[in-house]
């Protein structure tokens, strides 16, 4: 259990250990990151950096990566990509870095698609990683433990699917461990982490709207902090929210998330004009019910595609039980999960969407995964040790499948038939690469399964 003593402190080989954490994952991430546009979602954000490296705007009008795209809006005559600007901005800054080497979305689209995504994204990854690590260890955990942490977080859970691709879940996710991992540091006396904490979250909103959520967060840990604490926070996450704010408005007419905007989705040539007349529908108390259970363990479900899930769930019981720093934590964790839930299922319920499981829940799964070290060192008898050990294969291996289609299928559609679909056509074009695939993922699980340190106590404890 828990007990109330010093966070510890970054040690040397603490500092060894979570730079191979980060090299480990962003090497995973260079094997299997896409080198073309998967679907609209990723479509989308590639039109915006070519606009921006070819024609120095966001519109993207005239871009060949707009041809047949769904995922955009029109203002004023002009087309812009629906999505948030920060993620294109830093694949255009990556364009322009390859470019003098004539790696050009243009003229070497696979290539330039790949080092973009893995030099973004894959980044995301890889510091998503690392502060899973750095989490688990200042919640207490040994070095082994939080190393299968941040391996359980990285290739357990559906951010491992969705690091291959051109979206915003990831980089936002990270962001906003990264943050909740500096504000409970600045709990234990240092304010200025709580500008850091504020930058960051400023950071996933600006990823991803929906990043708005760690705002919760924010306010569980803060709570009972001295003002100065709170007007810090607010300090560093405010500069982000003012651009994105403005960005909104000259792209849109509107402070709001384009989403949330009729205006900009009121053309009729437009592909999801239908679909943009349903964000704020209102629907029966049964069809609510569909939702939520499509949602838990359906078509989009966050048990379907992630049982490992159910582990930190536990772990949540685990440091709910506990007074101190590792009840707080569990309490922000799971407000926020609550909030974002709510959010999905009244705000943006999106389940017609072509997409392997409910993407969208890879903006929490990092910190979702933070209650896994409570939860692993908690596990007593056999019994329950085989329950965890299946938890563990099953969403690696979906997790895995995942990596094959992303995005795919059609509305409605199960994850694993698309995905399933995708690798029986790798298996029958390229039958040597197909069992590559299946080799390596049998060796990340047998090194995992060894890894993973169950029943095993925290060697040091967070102060309460």
């Amino acid at each position: 259990m828990i007990a109330h003593i010093e966070m510890p402190k970054p040690r040397t080989s603490d500092c060894r250990t979570a730079g191979t954490v980060f090299l480990f994952a962003f090497v995973l991430c260079a094997l299997i990151t896409k080198s073309h546009v998967t679907g609209w979602n990723d479509g989308s954000r590639f039109a915006t950096i070519d606009a921006i490296t070819a024609n120095h705007r966001f519109a993207i009008d005239g871009s060949p990566y707009a041809v047949g795209l769904g995922d955009e809006i029109r203002f004023r005559g002009v087309t812009y990509s629906d999505k948030p600007p920060l993620l294109p901005l830093l694949g255009a800054g990556v364009a322009a870095l390859i470019a003098p080497l004539g790696i050009t979305l243009r003229h070497a689209p696979g290539l330039a698609v790949y080092l973009i995504v893995l030099l973004t994204v894959g980044l995301a990854f890889a510091a998503g990683c690392t502060y899973a690590y750095a989490f688990a260890r200042l919640l207490g955990a040994g070095m082994r433990l939080a190393v299968a942490v941040a391996a359980l977080t990285g290739i357990g859970t559906l951010i491992l699917p969705y690091a291959t691709v051109l979206a915003n879940h990831v980089p936002c996710g990270a962001a906003g461990l990264a943050g909740t991992y500096y504000l409970l540091r600045a709990r234990d006396g240092s304010a200025r982490l709580a500008l850091g904490a504020g930058a960051l979250f400023g950071l996933a909103y600006a990823f991803d709207a929906a990043g708005a959520v760690f705002a919760v967060t924010g306010l569980v840990l803060l709570w009972g902090r001295p003002l100065a604490y709170w007007l810090l926070a607010v300090a560093g996450g405010l500069p982000f929210l003012v651009l994105q704010l403005a960005y909104n408005l000259r792209i849109s007419g509107s402070v709001m998330p384009t989403v949330f905007n009729a205006r900009v989705w009121s053309d009729p040539s437009l592909p999801l004009h239908a679909w943009s007349t349903e964000v704020f529908a209102v629907y029966s108390p049964a069809a609510y019910a569909r939702i939520v259970a499509d949602l838990l363990i359906g078509t989009k479900g966050l048990f379907t595609y992630t049982p490992l899930m159910l582990v930190a769930a536990f772990g949540c019981a685990v440091m709910l039980r506990t007074p101190g720093t590792a009840r707080r934590v569990a309490i922000a964790v799971v407000a926020t999960a609550g909030v974002y839930f709510l959010l999905i299922v009244f705000l943006q319920n999106d389940a017609g969407a072509s997409n392997f499981g409910e993407r969208r829940y890879v903006d929490l799964f990092f910190l979702l995964c933070v209650p896994l070290g409570p939860a692993l060192a908690a596990v007593r008898g056999a019994a329950t040790a085989l329950v965890v050990r299946i938890a563990i294969v099953a969403s690696v291996a979906i997790a895995a499948l995942g990596t094959l289609a992303p995005f795919g299928g059609v509305a409605g559609e199960w994850g694993f038939d698309f995905a399933g679909a995708a690798f029986a056509e790798l298996a029958r074009r390229s039958p040597l690469q197909a069992g590559l695939d299946v080799v390596l993922l049998l060796g990340l699980l047998g090194m995992l399964l060894r890894l993973v340190p169950l029943g095993v106590s925290p060697t040091t404890q967070p102060r309460g």
